[in-house]
């Protein structure tokens, strides 16, 4: 009687075995199985060759901690003094600018001194009486009246009433800088009511010394010990004798500003101008 075979039983977790085969004797592993084994591999053989490499120590940290910082300190050595070297000079510029500024505003309004428009117009009943352009004039501050920020634009018709000012320009005495007072004249005795230099507005800072030179037509001096006419600085003029206030046709003005910076040498500034009035 021929016996009867039957075929092995897989098991459910044997593995897929290799093409060509059937039997499931003898399989070889499947391609994704080879591929996952070679993947496990070379895990463990790269974690073995990572051992002891992972990360410095607390002593490589300290020096190339050191290390960095000595470089910063040299680099903050470098631009250090090139910083300084630059506030100093903006500081510097900006007392400069300021001087300039306040000087120009001096030379402008100065070289008006003496236009007087409501005299000028049609109507007589606003008239300056004394129409005096130098005021005040001593070594250190000068007052000049007139229209002298051309507010009045309708000559002849006018009206120009209250057109003319009286402006001071003096150094303040409690060192805050170059200062201008603003006095609107009196119509009737042709002078304002003070001429106070804390009053007035600041020009510019820093400005430390300002002195005035007066010269006559033929630019000659006009002395002036301290003032001319014995006319003193910060008092109401008086108009009753001008004899050398009436003949000033230039003045030179010298303004000085200071400019100091934390440890470094205070520098000075000395600016020059020469000022031909206008309507003498």
């Amino acid at each position: 009687m021929q016996s009867r075979r039957y075929a092995p039983v897989r098991s459910p977790h044997q593995p897929d075995v290799a093409p060509g085969r059937s039997d499931g004797y003898g399989a070889r592993p499947s391609p994704a199985r080879l591929a996952h084994h070679r993947h496990r591999q070379a895990v463990l053989m790269r974690s073995a060759t990572l051992h002891g490499q992972d990360g410095f120590t607390m002593v490589e940290m300290l020096i190339a901690l050191s290390i960095f910082l000595l470089i910063l300190m040299g680099v903050f050595q470098i631009f250090e003094p090139s910083n300084a070297a630059y506030v100093s000079s903006e500081r510097k510029l900006g007392v400069q600018q300021n001087a300039r500024i306040a000087m120009d505003m001096m030379v402008r309004q100065i070289r008006t001194a003496g236009f007087f428009p409501e005299n000028l117009t049609t109507d007589t009943t606003d008239d300056v009486a004394n129409p005096v352009g130098v005021q005040i004039a001593t070594n250190a501050a000068l007052a000049v009246a007139g229209d002298l920020d051309g507010s009045c634009a309708t000559l002849p018709a006018g009206p120009c009433a209250g057109a003319s000012k009286a402006f001071v320009f003096c150094l303040d005495n409690s060192g805050l800088g170059l200062r201008r007072v603003n006095a609107v004249l009196n119509a009737a005795t042709g002078v304002a009511a003070s001429y106070v230099c804390s009053g007035g507005d600041l020009l510019a800072e820093s400005v430390t010394s300002l002195g005035f030179a007066y010269y006559d037509a033929n630019n000659n001096p006009i002395p002036s010990p301290p003032a001319l006419d014995g006319q003193p600085a910060e008092a109401v003029p008086a108009l009753n004798d001008t004899t050398q206030r009436s003949v000033v046709r230039r003045v030179v003005i010298t303004l000085t500003a200071r400019e100091s910076v934390p440890n470094q040498p205070a520098q000075t500034y000395t600016l020059t101008s020469d000022v031909r009035l206008r309507n003498p």
